[in-house]
């Protein structure tokens, strides 16, 4: 038994025009059949899960317990932030504003 993932269960809006060897066809469609997929569906799912692996290790920062430790001391002191870190902040700032987001 299958499971739908998310990616694949919503409205299908847009498309995307692949070209491929032979090949890469039949091991695609292979796999997709032992998935109990079609080769669209078997693709998007793959693509997707791909897709959010990359991003999370671009993302998401992982501590060692005493990072984490050192990262926590860091925000609990009582130092000023420096003249440096102001700035960036600030210029970081103006240039999310600048794109919109």
């Amino acid at each position: 038994m299958t499971t739908m993932n998310p990616a694949i269960a919503t409205q299908r809006d847009e498309r995307i025009d692949l070209r491929v060897s032979a090949e890469l066809k039949t091991l695609l469609a292979r796999a997709a059949s032992l998935a109990g997929m079609s080769v669209s569906s078997f693709l998007v799912s793959a693509a997707s899960d791909r897709a959010k692996e990359i991003l999370a290790e671009h993302e998401v920062i992982t501590l060692t317990p005493q990072a984490w430790n050192v990262f926590l001391a860091a925000l609990d002191g009582d130092d000023p932030p420096a003249h440096r870190l102001k700035e960036a902040a600030q210029n970081y700032l103006k240039r999310r504003q600048g794109d919109g987001t």
